[in-house]
């Protein structure tokens, strides 16, 4: 075996070698993110259950999951964004099947559902995440503009029609503020039947982008 094969053969290997390790940590990397978030968000949750959320502070949540502030702010421009991702993740997931199975109803439902999951932690974050940092309305501003992705990408649109937008926004609202009483019990209702009331007073304009899916 010559000198120069052995020598082609040490760099091939030793590329393969970094090539793979710089893919693994990559991965890592993206993993750690992830966790990052979630072991926020699980700080959160703790912290929540014995103080309201307005008066958890950022040091307060990093240090109960062993996080400094600067690692907080490398993912979230402060704790009522971290609300609100707690929430939408779990709505983004929910539109996966949109229209590929699961109607209208099957999603109003699950976001509904989200709630009733972890019911004080969410009623914590209606009564005490208000204002100019409202979890409600961040969380359905963010709905709001999923579902009118969907519609554009679904019915090859490329913007909104404004009689439209106004349409899912005065619905949407409706939405907010029927689930924002039922988690107050305010109103007595199943997850299930709610969505069902919802759909069925949908304006009639959204029905045809909407429910023929």
């Amino acid at each position: 075996m010559s000198v120069s094969f052995v020598k082609r053969h040490e760099r091939q290997k030793n590329y393969s070698s970094s090539n793979a390790a710089g893919i693994f940590f990559r991965v890592m990397n993206m993993i750690a993110k992830q966790s990052t978030k979630e072991l926020l968000a699980e700080s959160l949750k703790e912290l929540a259950k014995i103080k309201s959320v307005d008066k958890i502070t950022i040091r307060e949540l990093t240090q109960n999951c062993g996080l400094t502030s600067p690692t907080f702010y490398n993912h979230f421009r402060d704790k009522y964004d971290l609300m609100a991702w707690i929430y939408n993740q779990k709505v983004e997931a929910s539109l996966k099947d949109f229209g590929r199975g699961n109607s209208l109803e099957d999603v109003i439902c699950r976001w509904v559902e989200i709630i009733l999951e972890d019911k004080n932690f969410y009623v914590n974050l209606l009564k005490n995440a208000v204002g100019q940092n409202s979890f409600r309305y961040t969380t359905n501003d963010h709905a709001i503009n999923l579902l009118a992705d969907w519609i554009k990408a679904r019915h090859g649109l490329r913007e909104l029609p404004p009689t439209i937008y106004f349409c899912l926004k005065f619905f949407m609202r409706g939405v907010s503020e029927l689930v924002n009483d039922w988690c107050l019990d305010k109103w007595e209702c199943s997850p299930r039947d709610m969505a069902k009331f919802f759909v069925e007073t949908m304006p009639a304009p959204l029905k045809p982008l909407l429910l023929q899916a």
